[in-house]
């Protein structure tokens, strides 16, 4: 949710404001989609971005500037999970042969290229980005909540989404998980001066923890060289170029 998601970060925003001399104002704006995202950040519309891990890999081609990387709950990196609902009699990945999964958006990581991934894996054809799968039906929710809410109104047989999102119920289990996705990194526009970005990345870095109180974020780490290559992997195999 758009709205969420501004009054999450705007503590961060004014950390953001206060520690930069001639900046007044730093203020968030929502997309409608993945590649909107990327399209606002390598145009210059907006100054920084915060992308997921697989539209990370894109736009590293087109010259954007790694700052930081979200942590959350302790760790840099989430799974992608396949549940379904207790009731029924999908045990394994290749038991969704044949059945419907709610998915996030073709271009999410954790709902939608990697869980593809994990059931081409098991065997499954699961078609890539250009086509549909030929063993189950996708229901793209556009939405981590919205995937497992289909599930659980009995909408379709399994669904696919990140971690987080996964209920304390035991009505909904877990099918399987991926290997470790690292989290969303925060970018700076390809024409950013190494001084900016230097000084963006030590004011991340120092976000104090009550600028986060209202954030599913823990903190800012640093983004080590080769972190997105899993990531940038699955998208080869899933037909991204």
């Amino acid at each position: 949710d758009g709205e969420e998601l501004l009054e999450e970060y705007s503590a961060v925003f004014g950390w953001l404001e206060d520690g930069f001399e001639g900046v007044n104002s730093v203020e968030g704006v929502t997309t409608t989609s993945y590649s909107a995202v990327v399209e606002s950040v390598v145009g210059g519309h907006t100054e920084i971005a915060n992308l997921s891990p697989i539209i990370y890999t894109l736009a590293a081609e087109e010259g954007v500037n790694p700052l930081v990387i979200n942590w959350s709950h302790g760790s840099d990196a989430y799974h992608s999970y396949i549940a379904t609902r207790a009731e029924t009699e999908i045990e394994t990945l290749s038991d969704i042969e044949g059945k419907t999964i709610a998915m996030v958006d073709p271009l999410s990581t954790s709902g939608g290229l990697f869980p593809r991934y994990m059931l081409s894996e098991a065997g499954l054809d699961a078609g890539d980005i250009d086509t549909e799968p030929g063993d189950f039906e996708i229901e793209w929710s556009f939405g981590h909540g919205a995937a497992l809410e289909a599930l659980q109104a009995g909408h379709v047989d399994a669904a696919a989404y990140g971690d987080f999102q996964h209920p304390d119920s035991e009505e909904i289990v877990k099918v399987a998980e991926s290997d470790p996705i690292p989290f969303d990194p925060i970018v700076a526009k390809p024409e950013t001066p190494e001084e900016v970005r230097e000084a963006l990345i030590e004011r991340f870095i120092e976000t104090p923890e009550e600028a986060l109180e209202e954030h599913r974020i823990d903190k800012f780490g640093e983004v080590d060289p080769g972190t997105y290559d899993p990531v940038r992997e699955v998208a080869r195999e899933m037909g991204i170029e």
